[in-house]
């Protein structure tokens, strides 16, 4: 049994806060599949945040940084300790005791899979769960920890896989909750999982993974999708950009280390703190630490998957941001018209396979000057987010899930400094939690927060998000290409950047067919 506290007057407003879902993975379980949790007697406390786990972005930074550039304050950030003891996760409930059962909402946080955790950027979960869902929110291994893989670790799998640990600790805490949320009002049969940038990456790969069969019956991705090429276990492959193998990352670990002269190679990294690991890798920050196609947890690549209609079948809300680079650049400067022909073909990554695209390219990114040509590159990289979620969006129509919505936030923060910024990567999350994150707001902020919140809310109890009193939300047919953009004004909208993210979908298709022969 586990104790948790009152978030409110109410007995049935609870919240438990750090409880363990797995094993610490740590020592021999470091790189391993998560362990079950060893048992307890009694009572357990449930009322700390538990650890994030080791991390080498630690970045607070970035949400007081975002406040700075719109002219707001910076938001308040409780104090924060690593361990690699980390794998619990929390719960907001207003339907605890209850006999009847509510719909469940997991939140995967963001992060590159290099860090971040559950309230980074949402406050709590008190709004979501008062709007009437169970909120569960989970930590899982990133970086080093979460996402190398290494020629010693296949051969220690009884799967021949090594990777990818924090996918399967996102399937471990999926797996609780399917075994014990009820205990806290929530329904097993009515799970979302949801997340944002590589949370939502992570969301859609699950989606993929035959592990994570049954475990979620919808799925939302902001801004994030799973398509690739990815990196492969044992061979390189020619991606957006250029994949060695990935088992290639422990070997570049190890060098880092400065592990030598050893038959335990292992053993010896596993030896070290999560300290000495995380400074390896900013010494040498091309250590790859990614998702991967690693044949067990990933079977296979994940744009195969889709091209065949054998992904997880569930309703599914996918979209992006208007400006997602905007809080994470000022600029892409363009020294001469030149090169831009060239700059633009690297925004693709990788150049080489994809030259025949360059005077479409130049076609759907027009430039006359250099001012120009920067402003172009912003879109691409924004359209880097939102093509790929239209490409799943359709897949998913194509394999004939009928409950597809696409959405476009637009929103922008109402000084010049936002104005600046645009609709930025991270924008939408404090309208989909009502958090405050310091901001200056408008006087159409509310009413777009209650909107959007109750537009998730609906979609993870019945698997359609519209309901009366919100503006209709069409669902997704690539004939008629409609999305729901999420703005000030909330409307429906048609073809979105159809020749940006057509060329987009185009070139992806001529990498994944370099990975087919």
């Amino acid at each position: 049994m586990v104790e948790g506290s009152y978030y409110d007057a109410r007995s049935t407003d609870a919240v438990f806060k750090g409880i363990p879902f797995a094993a610490p993975p740590v020592g021999e379980l470091r790189w391993k599949p998560p362990a079950p949790v060893p048992a307890w007697r009694g009572i357990r406390a449930a009322k700390e945040f538990p650890p994030i786990c080791p991390q080498r972005l630690y970045s607070p930074e970035y949400y007081a940084g975002i406040a700075e550039r719109v002219g707001g304050r910076p938001p308040k950030q409780r104090p924060l300790t690593t361990s690699e003891d980390c794998l619990y996760l929390s719960i907001w409930t207003s339907n605890f005791g209850s006999a009847d059962r509510r719909p469940v909402m997991v939140w995967i946080h963001g992060g590159g899979n290099n860090g971040g955790w559950g309230t980074q950027g949402t406050d709590n979960g008190e709004f979501l769960a008062r709007q009437g869902v169970v909120l569960v929110m989970i930590e899982y291994r990133v970086g080093a920890l979460g996402f190398i893989a290494d020629s010693a670790l296949t051969a220690e799998s009884p799967h021949h896989s090594s990777g990818n640990y924090g996918l399967l600790d996102q399937i471990a805490a999926l797996r609780w909750v399917q075994r014990n949320i009820a205990a806290f009002g929530g329904d097993p049969t009515r799970v979302t999982a949801f997340g944002q940038s590589s949370g939502a990456l992570d969301v859609t790969c699950l989606m993929m993974s035959p592990l994570a069969r049954g475990l979620f019956q919808r799925a939302i991705s902001e801004s994030g999708t799973c398509t690739g090429p990815f990196a492969a276990l044992k061979e390189p492959v020619t991606s957006f950009s250029e994949h060695p193998a990935a088992e290639e990352s422990g070997r570049q670990l190890a060098k880092a280390l400065g592990i030598t002269g050893t038959t335990d190679v292992l053993g010896a990294m596993r030896a070290r703190s999560a300290d000495e690991i995380f400074a390896a890798m900013s010494r040498d920050p091309g250590i790859a630490h990614e998702v991967i196609v690693d044949g067990w947890v990933i079977p296979e690549q994940p744009d195969r998957v889709l091209a065949e209609g054998r992904q997880l079948s569930v309703p599914f809300m996918v979209g992006s941001n208007q400006n997602e680079f905007g809080g994470f650049v000022s600029s892409f400067p363009v020294p001469s018209m030149a090169g831009y022909s060239e700059q633009l073909l690297s925004a693709l990554g990788s150049s080489a396979p994809l030259r025949a695209f360059v005077p479409r390219l130049l076609e759907a990114y027009p430039a006359s000057d250099t001012v120009e040509a920067e402003r172009r590159l912003f879109e691409v990289n924004n359209d880097g987010f939102g093509a790929p979620a239209r490409y799943f969006a359709r897949a998913m129509t194509k394999a004939g899930q009928r409950n597809v919505y696409f959405y476009y936030f637009t929103h922008v923060v109402p000084t010049p400094g936002g104005q600046a910024l645009g609709a930025f990567h991270t924008g939408e999350i404090p309208f989909v939690f009502g958090s405050d994150m310091g901001w200056p707001k408008g006087p159409d902020d509310l009413a777009l927060r209650n909107a959007i919140s109750s537009y998730w809310v609906q979609f993870a109890t019945t698997g359609d998000p519209n309901r009366r009193g919100l503006p209709e939300w069409p669902k997704y047919e690539p004939a008629s290409d409609r999305y729901l953009e999420l703005a000030d004004t909330i409307r429906v909208g048609q073809r979105l950047r159809q020749r940006q993210y057509d060329l987009l979908d185009d070139a992806q298709a001529a990498l994944d067919a370099r990975l087919r022969h």
